[in-house]
């Protein structure tokens, strides 16, 4: 203790000592890097420029995102958070590195350390000898094997001075050192593009010096979605002109008409070849546009085996959903009680398992497919938009539930599997649990699983079946392997009296399932379909309290036909009741609904571009009641304060596509996007030349990131490079 109290004295001694009393900063340690908030001067003036940046030292072996971080990833964003009138630019993002990942997706990122700097003013009301503090709050993923989403809060004081400015010598070479990575603008240089099909073709020209041999040059694009970042960029150089093809990104649903971003080579661009990064930014003429079409695509194209893959890791993430949860949780305990027994019988039961997964996949794929091919317009998930497969799978979950609570048996299907495992009879109810998990996994749309099914909708039959395929291989493959290397099934619970408890609990999942229906329903067909539905799960318990009252083996044979009849009647009755419940819209007159304190109008194309012809900000959310992922972002984004305060400030038009039933203007809409299903948000602004998609799952920071670049330009002080 003694020996700690000395080293803060003596640390309080020289910092005194140092004369360094006009700075304060606080570097943040996360579990992979070191976080801080720096200045390229200690002492501001009122009204006038200064340089800060976020300097960032990553862990070994790990690394951050460039703006555009390619395959995947999501960059460096930043909150400011600070009271004061204070212009703070945008990030000036250096040259990043190439980097291939696992998986064959291609990052564009940052290892060991970076410094994103911005350019600020200084509020001009500021008075000489007073601090002035900055706070921050930085978002960033960073990654190795896996990739952790991180945060810091940074705060920066600096003190105000009418006098010189005292520039902070620990900093220049940092800040020196970045300004040198940034790309340029060279005039000398002069940039046309081509696009033919899949490809552009961009072609850079020198006539102020010769050239040298280029041995190395990349071309980084700084926006998401416009080129295929893992795809080979193959160059020539011919005199002083240099020809580069670029092919275009999968997810882009329209043709490319700009180049922009930047170019990279160790030989550099000037004359002494100094400058090794130059700013590309190039539209395409419309005569030399020639419109490409994805369903053009070659099947076993890079693009097209990349989209393969998105598939199956989309169906992996299913697993994890809430919507797949009740069913799944029952799967585990079928394996528990299957541990211990035969290797073969327990892998039979994960291969049918897995099956039963397969096969639904595809036959709601194709039944889709055929569907939109008559002129339905529908999507992933469409058959949650009608109020009869509602109502069944509310019956079927709160039935389930029933039986797993001891109240009725159900024979040889699901419920009754456990106690079969090593019988053939089994066997159904493992390929019964594969449809379950399959019907109840397409309320939600995973991360990955957007781009598939998007890319999907727009191609041959065939071609769509074998995307979906893949999704259907990545929900079943943990459960086909844990079922195909017994090894695994030692770390399993051996059975005992302790799993009729366990199959109790898991009731619980499948009635919290069935109340959610139940909502559902109601939000489809207003309170009298809802009041339908509730009559009808009566019916349904006096069916099943027969068949418990009755059991089949301590009756006759009359009476157990009498009995059955009833419970077929009752059982029936209640669920044609409740199916012949109609989907209802409500709304007011205005169109308008209220929910965390927004206020939402109705979508309709018309409405939308109405308020683009005014040249008014459009936000739009696609959403659904049956989309949980929806109500967990819309729960996490829109009750920020924040988040509302940035939308009305910049004022935003709030327009919402709600999916619950079906909609053709919504899903032609969804369409449009190159997406199939749900959550999907989309920016509109007079700033943009193109829509801007969000992701599926969205945070506060994602979302005010994106809003920041409409702040209005006299807020900004340098033009984003």
């Amino acid at each position: 203790m003694i020996s700690a109290f000395r080293y803060i004295l003596l640390g309080l001694l020289f910092y005194c000592m140092s004369g360094n009393i006009h700075i304060s900063a606080q570097a943040v340690q996360t579990d992979n890097a070191v976080v801080e908030l720096i200045s390229e001067q200690i002492t501001i003036q009122p009204g006038q420029p200064f340089w800060i940046g976020i300097k960032m030292d990553i862990r070994e072996n790990w690394y951050v995102y460039y703006r555009n971080p390619g395959d995947s990833g999501m960059p460096m964003m930043v909150e400011w958070l600070h009271e004061e009138d204070v212009n703070i630019g945008e990030i000036q993002w250096p040259t990043p590195k190439w980097m291939d990942v696992s998986g064959g997706l291609t990052s564009y990122g940052y290892k060991e350390q970076i410094l994103y700097i911005m350019e600020a003013i200084a509020p001009a009301h500021l008075s000489p000898g007073e601090e002035y503090t900055l706070l921050a709050e930085a978002d960033w993923l960073i990654c190795e094997d896996v990739c952790i989403p991180e945060y810091a809060d940074l705060e920066l004081t600096l003190l105000v001075t009418d006098g010189d400015v005292e520039y902070n010598e620990e900093w220049l070479p940092l800040f020196a050192e970045t300004r040198e990575n940034l790309p340029v603008t060279l005039d000398y240089w002069e940039a046309t593009a081509e696009f033919e099909g899949n490809t552009a073709t961009l072609t850079l020209t020198n006539k102020a010096f010769d050239i040298p041999g280029y041995s190395e040059i990349r071309y980084f694009a700084k926006k998401e979605g416009e080129i295929e970042n893992g795809a080979p960029q193959p160059f020539s150089v011919d005199g002083n002109t240099i020809t580069m093809q670029l092919h275009k990104s999968t997810y882009k649903s329209g043709d490319i008409d700009r180049l922009w971003g930047l170019i990279y080579s160790p030989e550099g661009w000037d004359d002494s070849g100094n400058i090794r990064s130059m700013v590309v930014d190039v539209s395409l003429g419309d005569a030399s546009i020639i419109t490409g079409n994805i369903s053009s695509m070659p099947v076993f194209s890079a693009g097209f085996l990349l989209i393969l893959a998105f598939a199956f890791i989309g169906g992996l993430i299913l697993n994890l959903m809430p919507c797949v949860f009740p069913i799944l949780s029952i799967k585990v305990m079928n394996f528990m009680q299957m541990a211990g027994h035969q290797p073969r019988m327990v892998k039979l039961h994960g291969l049918v398992f897995g099956l039963g997964v397969l096969l639904t996949f595809l036959a709601l794929a194709g039944l889709l497919l055929a569907l939109r091919a008559g002129g339905q317009e529908l999507g992933w998930g469409f058959q949650l938009q009608t109020p009869a497969f509602i109502a069944f799978m509310t019956f079927l979950m709160f039935g389930l539930g029933l039986s797993l609570m001891g109240v009725f048996e159900i024979g040889n299907s699901l419920i009754n599997v456990a106690g079969k495992a090593n019988t053939g009879s089994g066997m159904r109810g493992s390929f019964f649990s594969g449809i379950l998990a399959t019907v109840l996994a397409t309320p939600c749309t995973a991360p990955f699983m957007g781009t598939a099914l998007g890319v999907a909708i727009t191609l041959p039959a065939a071609t769509a079946l074998l995307i979906f395929a893949f999704l259907g291989f990545g929900m079943a493959a943990p459960y086909v392997l844990l079922s195909s290397f017994p090894v695994l099934m030692k770390y399993m619970p051996k059975p005992g009296a302790w799993m009729e408890t366990f199959k109790q609990i898991l009731a619980f999942p499948l009635f919290a399932t069935a109340i959610w229906l139940i909502w559902v329903f109601g939000q489809q067909t207003g309170v009298n379909g809802l009041t339908r539905l509730l009559i009808g799960l009566l019916l349904l318990s006096m069916g099943i309290w027969i068949l418990y009252r009755w059991k089949a083996i301590e009756i006759s044979t009359g009476t157990r036909i009498v009995s059955r009849g009833f419970v077929t009647l009752f059982i029936l009755a209640g669920f044609m009741f409740s199916a012949a419940s109609q989907p209802v819209t409500i709304q007011n007159e205005a169109g308008i609904s209220v929910s965390y304190g927004i206020e939402w109008q109705d979508f309709s194309n018309d409405l939308v571009n109405q308020h683009r012809a005014d040249g008014k900000n459009v936000f739009i959310d696609f959403t659904a009641d049956w989309c949980i992922t929806c109500k967990a972002n819309e729960r996490v984004v829109f009750s920020s304060n924040r988040v509302k305060d940035r939308f009305e400030e910049l004022g935003f038009e709030m327009v919402k596509a709600d999916w619950t039933n079906r909609n053709p203007e919504i899903t032609q809409a969804l369409a449009s996007f190159g997406r199939n299903g749900v959550p999907l948000y989309v920016i509109y602004s007079s700033e943009l030349d193109e829509p801007m998609i969000l992701p599926e799952l969205l945070t506060p920071g994602i979302v005010l990131n994106a809003l920041d670049q409409f702040i209005p330009a006299q807020d900004i002080t340098q033009a984003d490079i």
